[in-house]
């Protein structure tokens, strides 16, 4: 009767190690690690956007505050790209 019990035992210690180690290896498999870099990616996008946000509106907050004329007092918005920067690259 022990060793039926030590034998059920040693199966169910198998399976589930078996089964860990299948779902870990999912985990650390190459498309899981690039789906897993795309969501932090789009979260730190993500954040991104909210803070820029945040600045504009609080901005706003200060040159209404300050009456700061917004239209003319802005200066020129900088290039997008830099001068530098050229697009053929031979």
């Amino acid at each position: 009767m022990k060793r039926i019990f030590w034998l059920i035992l040693g199966i169910v210690v198998g399976v589930y190690a078996v089964t860990r180690l299948k779902k870990r290896v999912q985990v650390l498999a190459p498309e899981s690690m690039q789906a897993s870099a795309a969501k932090l990616a789009a979260a730190v996008r993500h954040f991104g956007d909210q803070v820029r946000e945040g600045m504009d509106e609080r901005e706003a907050e200060l040159r209404d505050s300050l009456g700061i004329d917004t239209n003319s007092a802005m200066p020129p918005a900088p290039p997008t790209t830099h001068p530098d920067t050229r697009e053929d690259y031979r």
